[in-house]
């Protein structure tokens, strides 16, 4: 029979209970990073199978990392609130289910915006691990160490990614880099409702919706500028109209 996960600050079970919440927080920092790189080298099979001309195409990395970008610091402020145990499981959820939605995608369309979703849990993902790192770890020298590994797996996934991505297109089609996550979610999920602790709620720290829905709108704006202006000339008069 498993015994039940013990606290961080009881004696028994706490360095096991540290090391799994160090590689659970891990992954998931590990494969927000992985799967900002590892879509760069699906981009051609992606448009040789929708179509779509290079605007629309890039849209399959930026729609990812704008909701990404936008969201971070909402998501840590809800991670406060609400738990950010709590709140990282449902951000590896939402991450695994979009990621299957990728890999399902019927269209163009379909892809761009299952990637955006994939980018709000990402956002989730990341602040709320740091923060179960850091209550898991609370001395300053170890947790220093076990930020360095956390930091470390995911600077490896982002260099790995094209590498990643090349085999797997090769050997399978570019829909395996997304149901790759699929497995990995599974078991980190299960890492963190079975053995990560809880963080202490904050019920002061709220969410501003109006700032946070103007970061949405500028950071889209500025992505779409950017590409526009990539395609068709910074000097374009749409371009420079925004």
């Amino acid at each position: 029979m498993i015994d039940e996960p013990r606290p961080v600050d009881e004696g028994t079970g706490r360095v096991g209970q540290r090391r799994w919440t160090l590689f659970a927080t891990s992954i998931g920092f590990a494969v927000v990073q992985l799967d900002v790189s590892v879509v760069n080298v699906a981009i051609r099979p992606i448009g040789e199978e929708f179509g779509g001309g290079v605007s629309a195409l890039q849209w399959v990395v930026n729609a990812y990392t704008v909701a990404f970008a936008a969201l971070i610091l909402t998501a840590g402020a809800l991670g406060d609130r609400i738990g950010s145990k709590r709140v990282f499981a449902a951000g590896f959820v939402l991450f695994t289910a979009a990621s299957v939605a990728c890999a399902l995608a019927p269209s163009l369309g379909a892809l761009i915006a299952a990637r955006a979703v994939q980018g709000v849990g990402a956002a989730i993902l990341v602040p709320c691990s740091l923060t179960l790192l850091n209550h898991g770890y609370p001395e300053p020298g170890k947790r220093t160490r076990a930020v360095g590994l956390w930091a470390a797996g995911a600077s490896a996934a982002l260099a790995g990614g094209p590498l990643v991505g090349g085999v797997l297109i090769a050997a399978i089609g570019w829909r395996s880099i997304f149901m790759i996550n699929v497995p990995i979610g599974v078991v980190a999920i299960w890492l963190t409702v079975r053995c990560v602790m809880e963080t202490p709620r904050s019920r002061d720290r709220g969410v501003d919706l109006p700032g946070q829905a103007g970061a949405i709108v500028a950071l889209a704006v500025l992505a779409g500028t950017v590409i526009a202006g990539g395609t068709r000339g910074f000097t374009d008069p749409a371009v420079l109209a925004g």
